[in-house]
């Protein structure tokens, strides 16, 4: 009996250790974010797993049975004065075309500024059997008229924020029928976004080959996005014969709903899927991060539980942190706030520290997260009781 509660216990303290809150920060993302990065985009043939919004979740999107998956590259060089751009693709009602959404990382939280938009030419010979007709879409820089916010630092469970944007996409519309020729026109959207961390724990991905990553500690983050699209061409509201090519109608409106799943390290989510509905019960598309996840799920699990810090309630003014490897390890203390309380480095020579708290700190629980130049990650609560 003895023995079964001290597995019991062992079992238990590994799953504490494990599910950790995770609180995000300027300080959880590496100075620079740019380089190149494989998304996963499908369309799953199976159920999809329990997405509920959870404290202390555990989501396994190993579980899905995938379509035939669609990969792209996401990040770019950024234009002067950003860190970083996505490489995304939009759309003009029925027609597709791409862009670089320019971000940075910043105090405030990591917020996008524009799109760049990549030039196309989309011929209309299918719809409309005329050879010159055509929607030309210009090389241009499509500015938010305010920055919009992705995550608001800092990012922790229950922290909510907003974002109200409008831009316009410029185009040339050549359609000979109707007397257009090279007729400029643009697409303004206006857009209110809402953004609420609804849950945090633990999910898995499959990576590039097809098996499952290592469970990563994420915040789940619940999207609710309205856009509004008004549509003009030479100055005045498209006619209707235009809004029937576009397959639009306007001021359409439009809502999408999605949850994303971010970690310390990525300003891409692990995972983001997208919802039918306002419920957030009708999952039909993911879209995951298959760059820089962990091969090895068992090697990950030993690691995270070699990660130990005692003592823990801690009755002083300093801690001690058992280190899975040797390493150039920084750590960062924040209060349920997520705010910054102390931070600095670890001995990369020894696989145990100590390390100082500041004396006025109040009785209360705290997250510790620590990080190497491996981009190893790790975090655990600690309970201060003075």
């Amino acid at each position: 009996m003895k023995r079964f509660l001290l597995i019991l216990t062992a079992v238990l303290l590994t799953q504490y250790q494990v599910h950790a809150q995770i609180v995000l920060s300027q300080t959880s993302y590496p100075a620079s974010v740019i380089g190149t990065d494989t998304l996963k985009v499908t369309t799953p043939l199976s159920a999809f797993p329990d997405l509920t919004a959870m404290a202390n979740g555990i989501w396994d999107m190993d579980v899905i049975t995938d379509s035939v998956p669609f990969h792209f590259a996401f990040h770019v060089s950024g234009a002067s004065g950003y860190q970083f751009a996505d490489s995304s693709l939009f759309s003009i009602g029925a027609f597709n075309y791409s862009g670089n959404t320019q971000k940075n990382v910043t105090s405030a939280g990591l917020l996008e500024y524009s799109v760049v938009v990549i030039p196309k030419i989309i011929s209309l010979f299918p719809m409309t059997s005329g050879a010159n007709d055509s929607i030309l879409i210009a090389s241009q820089n499509s500015v938010y008229a305010t920055p919009r916010t992705r995550i608001a630092f800092p990012a922790t469970y229950n922290s909510n924020w907003s974002s109200y944007y409008s831009s316009d996409l410029a185009f040339q519309l050549s359609y000979d029928l109707y007397g257009y020729d090279h007729t400029p026109g643009i697409i303004r959207t206006y857009t209110t976004e809402k953004d609420t961390v609804v849950g945090w724990g633990l999910m898995r991905v499959k990576d590039a080959s097809g098996s499952p990553s290592a469970y990563q500690h994420v915040l789940q983050v619940q999207t609710i996005t309205y856009h509004t699209d008004s549509f003009f061409l030479g100055g005045a509201p498209f006619p209707p014969i235009i809004l029937t090519m576009f397959s639009v109608t306007q001021g359409r409106k439009d809502t999408v709903y999605e949850h994303y799943y971010y970690r310390i390290g990525e300003v891409t989510p692990l995972a983001k899927v997208a919802f039918r509905d306002a419920a957030f019960s009708q999952p039909y598309k993911a879209t995951t991060h298959i760059q820089r996840l962990i091969p090895d799920q068992i090697a990950a699990v030993e690691s995270i539980n070699s990660f130990r810090i005692f003592p823990n309630p801690v009755t002083g003014n300093s801690v001690t942190i058992e280190l899975p490897s040797f390493a150039s390890w920084q750590y960062t203390v924040t209060d349920i706030a997520g705010n910054t309380v102390s931070e600095g480095t670890i001995d990369n020579r020894l696989k145990k520290a100590e390390i100082e708290l500041p004396a006025s700190l109040l009785s209360g629980t705290y997250l510790i997260i620590i990080n190497n130049n491996k981009n190893e990650v790790y975090s655990s609560n600690v309970t201060i009781s003075r």
